[in-house]
Formats: C-alpha cells, sequence, structure tokens
C-alpha cells in the first residue's frame, strides 16, 4: 500500500531518512468493502489502560457506547505515562499521517492542558569532550545548544512534527470518555472466556476471580498482552526497556520547541542515539539506553537499570550549559511492545468474533494512539474502520490456525473448572 514497507520498531533517525520514499503520494486509502451493517455490542471490556486502551475508550463513546475499561495498577502508569510524546507528520505510515491530525483536533476538543505544541526536530551529533571543545559548524543548531555538538539537519518543521505530554493526554482522554458514560475498574485480567463450538465468540472476562459479561474484548495491553495468551492464540509481543530522565533546568524560561535525536559517544568510544524533548511546562525530556526484556507481572515494577539514568544525564550536560545543573525531576523506565514483525497489530482476531487486538506500537504509541483508538471504535461499532485501512495491521498475519482447535478446546476445560470457582458479576454491578 505505501511502497516499501517502513518498520516501526527501527530507530527513529533512520525512519525519517527512509519517509521521502514511502510517502510521496498525496493521502488515498483502500479500505476495504463495507460489510453488512451490524449491530453495536452490549458490553465492550477494553484490557489496558494505556494511550491505546484509552483512546480506544475514548472514540467508543463517540460511537454511543458506554465501554468499560479495567486497568491494574493505573491509567498511563506505564509507557503511555513516561514517554517523549513526539508526534511526527510523514515518517512512517497513513496511520500516522491520521493520527497526527487527530492529535491536532485533541489538543483542541479536551478541555485540559496537555502539553501539546508545533516543534522543530532535528539531528546532530555529540561527543563527551569538554564543553570548550565544541565543535559547532552548522547555523541550524539552536543557541541554546553550546556544548560539544555538530551537524544540525532538520528532520521535520512547525507544520510536520509536535509534542504532547503522554500522561496527560492519556488522563484527559479517559477522563472524558468517562463523563460520556465509559467506566474503569481496576483489576488484573486473567482470561478472556469464549463460547464452545467452531464459531468462537468472546462471552467474557475474568477480572480477579469474577466472571463479567462482555461481548467484544479489546485486548491493549501492550507488552503484557502475552499474560493471555492462554486463553486466545496470540502473536508474541517481545518487550523494550527504556529508559528516561525528566529535567529541570536552572534557567527561568522555558529552552525552545526543539526536539533532538543525537548520535552520541560517548568517552569509551560507545555510540548511541538518545533524544532530547524540552517540553511546554518548562522541563526537558531525555531518553536512552535501550535494551530488550521480559516484562515483570505488574508494570510498577519496572524500574531503572543500574547506571542508565547516569548515562543519559551525561549526554544532556554535554549538550548544553542550561542542562548542567538541572534538577532531576524523575528518572524512570519503561517497556515497549513490539510485534514480530516490527509492525503494530490491530485489529479483529482471525478465529474468535468479539476479540480484538491493539497492540505492537514500539515508541510511536503515543503518536498512534488516537488513530488506532479511533479505528478500533469504528471496527466494534460498524464492522469496518473508517479512518485508516487497517490491512497492513492485521492481525491475522500474524495468527496461523495450528494447533489453535486443540488449544481451545484444552483451555475450554480448564475455564469450566475456573468458571465453577468465580463468582459471577453482572454488568450494572461490576463497579
Amino acid at each position: 500500500m505505501f511502497g516499501r514497507q517502513v518498520s516501526h520498531s527501527a530507530p527513529r533517525t533512520l525512519i525519517v531518512l527512509q519517509r521521502k520514499e514511502v510517502l510521496r503520494s498525496p493521502r488515498s486509502l483502500t479500505l476495504s468493502a463495507q460489510p453488512a451493517k451490524k449491530s453495536m455490542p452490549d458490553h465492550v471490556v477494553i484490557c489496558g489502560g494505556g494511550i491505546i486502551g484509552v483512546a480506544t475508550a475514548y472514540y467508543l463513546t463517540l460511537q454511543g457506547i458506554k465501554p468499560l475499561l479495567v486497568e491494574k495498577s493505573g491509567i498511563a502508569c506505564a509507557a503511555s505515562g513516561k514517554a517523549g510524546g513526539f508526534l511526527a507528520l510523514d515518517w512512517t505510515d497513513e496511520l500516522a499521517r491520521t493520527s497526527y491530525g487527530l492529535h491536532q483536533e485533541l489538543a483542541m476538543t479536551l478541555d485540559a492542558d496537555i502539553g501539546y505544541r508545533p516543534v522543530q526536530s532535528l539531528a546532530l551529533s555529540a561527543t563527551a569532550a569538554k564543553r570548550g571543545s565544541s565543535r559547532r559548524h552548522s547555523a541550524k543548531l539552536p543557541d541554546w545548544l553550546d556544548g560539544s555538538v555538530s551537524g544540525g539537519q532538520v528532520l521535520g518543521s512547525v507544520q510536520t512534527t509536535a509534542q504532547v505530554h503522554p500522561e496527560k493526554l492519556t488522563k484527559a482522554m479517559m477522563a472524558a470518555a468517562e463523563r460520556r458514560g465509559a467506566q474503569v475498574r481496576s483489576g488484573s485480567v486473567e482470561s478472556i472466556c469464549t463460547s464452545e463450538g467452531p464459531a468462537s465468540q468472546v462471552t467474557g472476562v475474568i477480572v480477579d476471580g469474577q466472571h463479567i459479561q462482555a461481548d467484544a474484548v479489546v485486548l491493549a495491553l501492550g507488552p503484557w498482552t502475552n499474560t493471555l495468551a492462554g486463553s486466545l492464540q496470540l502473536p508474541h509481543i517481545s518487550g523494550q526497556l527504556g529508559h528516561s530522565l525528566v529535567l529541570k533546568p536552572s534557567t527561568s524560561e522555558a529552552l525552545p520547541a526543539d526536539c533532538l535525536f543525537v548520535s552520541w559517544q560517548n568517552k569509551s568510544g560507545k555510540v548511541s542515539e538518545p533524544e532530547i524533548f524540552p517540553r511546554a511546562d518548562g522541563t526537558v525530556w531525555c531518553c536512552g539506553e535501550n535494551s530488550m526484556v521480559d516484562p515483570p507481572k505488574d508494570p510498577l515494577q519496572v524500574k531503572p537499570r543500574p547506571g542508565a539514568p547516569a548515562a543519559i544525564q551525561e549526554v544532556a550536560k554535554a549538550l548544553s550549559s542550561h542542562l548542567d545543573s538541572a534538577e532531576v525531576v524523575q528518572q524512570q523506565a519503561c517497556i515497549r511492545p513490539l510485534s514480530p514483525d516490527g509492525s503494530p497489530i490491530i485489529g479483529q482476531h482471525p478465529h474468535v468474533a468479539g476479540a480484538y487486538i491493539a497492540t505492537g506500537h514500539s515508541c510511536w504509541g503515543i503518536l498512534n494512539g488516537p488513530a488506532t483508538g479511533k479505528a478500533m471504535a469504528e471496527m466494534i461499532a460498524t464492522g469496518a474502520s473508517q479512518c485508516v485501512d487497517l490491512t497492513p495491521y492485521d492481525p491475522a498475519r500474524l495468527i496461523r490456525n495450528t494447533d489453535g482447535v486443540r488449544r481451545k478446546e484444552r483451555f475450554i476445560e480448564s475455564e469450566r473448572t475456573h468458571l465453577a470457582d468465580c463468582e459471577p458479576i453482572g454488568w450494572d454491578s461490576h463497579l
């Protein structure tokens, strides 16, 4: 659809250098043929309180559906509360283009400060050399970068790149959804319940030992989607641990709206690609030090790796005197979900009616959250996405019906035993 496919999990500076090959043509959608009009589900349960699950809840309420969102640890408690919030119009694909526009709409329609603003995006090089040995060679570098930096390639302008505060955005969308009738339940989703027979259909979820009725269930658990692989045949979602700092510069004035993508060489010669984003609230978000990990049971157990925050702070200090003595407001870590082929997984499960999957967005979860949520809401309410073609993200590309029948039979038998011990709970009393 878009010419050569670009992996969503590739480094962002590599993606932007490829973007002109991928998206030179005007926007055009080849949507799937419209199915017969379907009736809206009565009971929709969303598993996961990150940007994907919350955006789905938000746009479902615009469709007249009042979903129940189940979250174990808190809204935006994981990657959606710790991400950088960088937005790009034309760095990846049509999903991003659609979502970029939705971010602009949300900034105007949400009754909350979500830290949205257009930004300039730059690529530059920096080393651990002393500040006096600055190697500035480009007028494109902002004045506040007075460290050992060079280069200065413009990656995006205020017309094509922006930023948002992810935690503020996610919580504002959830609050808006709740005002329109969505509900949040604190709890752990243990399994998905499905009907017996060849035409499998979602019937509910088990949350902390209680059965909640549902005729549509959305799995938006990021790297924790794997915890439900016993209930459904699911592609494996890998976890990428990312570290970040939030700094408060000593200067009284906020730094300019420049998002920096840095090629960094430390004192030992190791090269990495940290990112530095000044925010509208006067803080500066800095990230780096990525590695692959298995997620712990609870998102709140994700902690920074020893030495990672200090390595990120070293970069910030080398770039600018404004960050040299900056206060460390937060040092944190989160786990980003990666799909087997690097592209998001968005759509209905190929073998279980009423089961929907939305995960695998890698470092682009905040950018693509609104379009993913809107597309999922349209699919649940009408049978097909209208805002964006979901064909490239169809879960069927990664789910093969090999041992699915035998796995389902084994799961149904174990679920009979489990349900016998569970307390049934009606939709109106699920809180």
